[in-house]
């Protein structure tokens, strides 16, 4: 038969550990996916701002295209800006969605064309972007992935609480 476990005031337990130990747990896991997030969010930022720049440069001027890349310039700066505000696992998830389409239209661009245009590798900024991209989609992923393990290690349902929180 298995004893209670003794704790430092009041709080829940998790696996035996102290409420005091758990608060410094959930405070190191807030900064960690705080951080996450945050930085995530600023690649996002990075994102849109280079197709905004392209797009004031040459892009406006390519049907369809010019068009998507405004609203993805001015799309990943408001969700970058929900992303870091919120910092909740849905957020997360949006955002690496929207890095991960932006990433996927540029590969599909560039091997086979959109809308009649074909993007190349070394066009400007591409492999900046690029890079840029995949690091903010890995980010926001690991920001989610640490808040839905954090969840189900204190056994806090994530979906009843609107999918988590991710910091």
């Amino acid at each position: 038969m298995r004893t209670p476990e003794r704790t430092i005031g009041p709080g829940p337990r998790i696996w035996g550990a102290p409420s005091r130990v758990l608060a410094t747990r959930a405070t190191r896991h807030r900064g960690l996916v705080g951080a996450l997030t945050w930085g995530a969010a600023a690649l996002m930022v990075a994102s849109g701002a280079i197709h905004l720049h392209l797009y004031a440069l040459a892009y406006r001027r390519i049907p369809t295209i010019g068009t998507l890349f405004l609203l993805q310039g001015v799309g990943s700066m408001l969700l970058a800006l929900v992303a870091a505000l919120v910092r909740r696992v849905w957020s997360s998830l949006v955002g690496a969605a929207t890095m991960l389409a932006t990433l996927t239209g540029f590969l599909v661009s560039v091997n086979y064309g959109l809308f009649g245009f074909q993007d190349a590798f070394n066009a400007p900024d591409a492999l900046s972007a690029l890079v840029i991209e995949i690091a903010s989609a890995t980010l926001f992923l690991a920001a989610a992935a640490l808040s839905l393990l954090w969840s189900a290690a204190t056994s806090e349902p994530a979906i009843a609480r609107g999918l988590g929180t991710t910091g």
